[in-house]
């Protein structure tokens, strides 16, 4: 079985009623069946293709037509195939380790991809909360056999040890530099040589995060945005010492999880936060001096801007401690005073006030 969203064009190997990503009309597509005319084995990674050895293989169609597939399934010449069959291998192994809103978030489109998932954290409560959470967003777009089938395929630990046959670990802790470095010491010990670290880190440097890890040539940024499932971005983060084949690898990863991969260098707060920062913190000062009511702050922006959501609001979905630490770092890295926090947010986070997170930011949830 095969199906296919009529809006994104995801396709699906069971049966789906909606695309849980766009929340398009999903429909079966007729199976077209091809015959095997020639291989060519691949053994050299380039561009786009960092998973080697693969088939390019020579099809038939039914009218006689000739097609090329890439395939990581072994034919021989004759074979029938099925188009946009499912190979069941071609999926690596992803490690997540952090359960705030983005961890769970890669998690769940991860795994929803078909990808086996293993999630870390700390305790079984936050474990259990994301496993609840992730359930509860599948169960709003298909059925509960439908959700089985998916959540099979994530399973959840408080030890790092069990992520050692992994192919990729993606880091999704707080954004603290020394908690973060001392992650990744522990994760060089223990995963395999050939293992990929990727930091979800949205400010800090990757140099600076992989110079404690002896892997640097497999050490990588992959910054995604909230809400995951729904932003299609992914910034590729590359230190001075990534590989070719590790940025192609983490290109391959977003592309198959319906993302848009963006490879940037590793510059100060990377491409979004260095814009979206200095637009936050200035509609916080607008507020903090009185310019205006946080409601029309953003209905300004909103319509204004024909952005969908205010400053403010945005401010308080990503987290207030998170926006402040992302703006601190900017201006260490930068030493340049535009980048320097408006006292407003210094305030609000040394009183807790964090956003959605804590029911409370500039507005009460």
């Amino acid at each position: 079985m095969v199906f296919k969203c009529e809006k994104c064009n995801l396709v699906w190997y069971y049966p789906v009623k909606k695309c849980i990503y766009c929340k398009g009309e999903v429909k079966e597509l007729k199976e077209e069946k091809y015959t095997v005319k020639g291989i060519t084995e691949v053994f050299v990674p380039s561009k786009d293709h960092s998973q080697v050895p693969y088939y390019d293989l020579l099809l038939e169609d039914e009218n006689g037509n000739l097609h090329i597939k890439k395939s990581f399934k072994k034919h021989e010449v004759g074979d029938t195939i099925i188009k946009d069959k499912k190979e069941e291998h071609v999926k690596e192994k992803i490690g997540i380790i952090g359960t705030g809103v983005t961890g769970v978030g890669i998690s769940q489109v991860l795994v929803s991809s078909g990808f086996e998932v293993i999630l870390e954290s700390r305790t079984q409560e936050s474990l259990h909360h994301a496993i609840q959470k992730i359930e509860g967003e599948l169960l709003r777009t298909m059925s509960v056999d439908e959700k089985d089938g998916i959540i099979k395929n994530l399973k959840i630990t408080t030890n790092l040890d069990d992520l050692i046959n992994t192919d990729i670990v993606i880091e999704s802790v707080t954004e603290d530099i020394n908690i973060k470095k001392q992650l990744f010491k522990e994760l060089d010990e223990i995963l395999l040589d050939k293992t990929i670290i990727a930091t979800n880190t949205s400010s800090l440097s990757i140099d600076n995060l992989a110079s404690v890890t002896s892997r640097p040539d497999r050490f990588i940024g992959m910054h995604f945005f909230n809400p995951v499932p729904k932003m299609y971005l992914v910034e590729v983060v590359r230190g001075e010492k990534t590989s070719d084949a590790t940025v192609n690898k983490i290109n391959e990863l977003a592309k198959q999880i319906n993302k848009t991969p963006i490879v940037t260098k590793n510059s100060p707060c990377f491409i979004v936060n260095r814009i979206l920062m200095t637009y936050l913190n200035e509609a916080i000062w607008e507020l903090y001096e009185g310019v205006a009511p946080a409601e029309d702050i953003d209905t300004a922006a909103k319509l204004g801007l024909n952005h969908p959501m205010g400053p403010l609001a945005l401010a308080d979905l990503i987290g207030l401690d998170v926006v402040l630490a992302i703006m601190k770092s900017l201006y260490q890295r930068t030493n340049n005073e535009k980048y320097l926090p408006c006292p407003l947010i210094e305030k609000m986070v040394e009183n807790e006030k964090l956003g959605r997170k804590t029911k409370g930011g500039f507005y009460e949830y």
